[in-house]
Order: structure tokens, then C-alpha cells, then sequence
């Protein structure tokens, strides 16, 4: 539960407080101190320290996280595009709508429509 908690201030850092957070542990500020001038955890300053320990990186790897739903009008078209021509491909409609949209929700607007 600790290591869960730890994690979601993690991700509430901000790139600027990760760097601050680097910066004055690199500077040999203790995790306590550090942490009541970010106001942050003791939790979220020790992973942040740690992950550039480990990886010499501080902020979050590119394409974590959940990608962004579609809109309605992104929906329309899709299904739209699907209708026009039936041998149409995922990763065309994806191309085409502009949007990071994952293949599996292509697929279910489509059998949905």
C-alpha cells in the first residue's frame, strides 16, 4: 500500500520539482528537507532520487500512461472513414484521425457501429 501511495506522488511531480528534487539531493540536502521545500512526501523525493540513481533520468518514460479517448467527432469519423471503404486498416484511420488512439478502440467503435 506504501509503495502504491508513493507512487501516485511520483507521478504528481512536477519536471520542474523533479529537477529541484535532483538538484538538492545532488546538492547533499537530506530526503527530509528536500521534501518540505518541494512539498512533497518523503516517499514521492526518495523514488525521484532513486529513478535517477538507477537510470539517470528523472522524468516519466515517453508514452506511460493512458492514451487520450477519442471525442465524438473523432468517434464520427472513424466510423465514418470505415464506411467509406470497408478495407481500411487501423493503423490508416489512426494516421488519419491525428490522435493516439489505441487499435482496440477503433475496433470496438467500429463493431459498436
Amino acid at each position: 500500500m506504501a509503495e502504491n501511495r508513493a507512487r501516485r506522488h511520483f507521478l504528481q511531480l512536477s519536471e520542474f520539482e523533479r529537477g529541484l528534487i535532483i538538484g538538492m539531493k545532488t546538492a547533499g540536502l537530506s530526503t527530509y528537507r528536500v521534501a518540505g521545500q518541494v512539498d512533497h512526501s518523503e516517499w514521492a523525493v526518495r523514488n525521484c532520487w532513486e529513478q535517477w540513481t538507477r537510470e539517470g533520468t528523472h522524468a516519466r518514460k515517453t508514452g506511460s500512461g493512458v492514451t487520450r479517448k477519442p471525442t465524438r467527432r473523432q468517434d464520427r469519423r472513424i466510423v465514418w472513414q470505415a464506411l467509406v471503404d470497408p478495407t481500411v486498416t487501423r493503423s490508416t484511420i489512426r494516421a488519419d484521425v491525428g490522435v493516439a488512439i489505441d487499435p482496440q478502440t477503433i475496433s470496438r467503435l467500429l463493431a459498436e457501429s
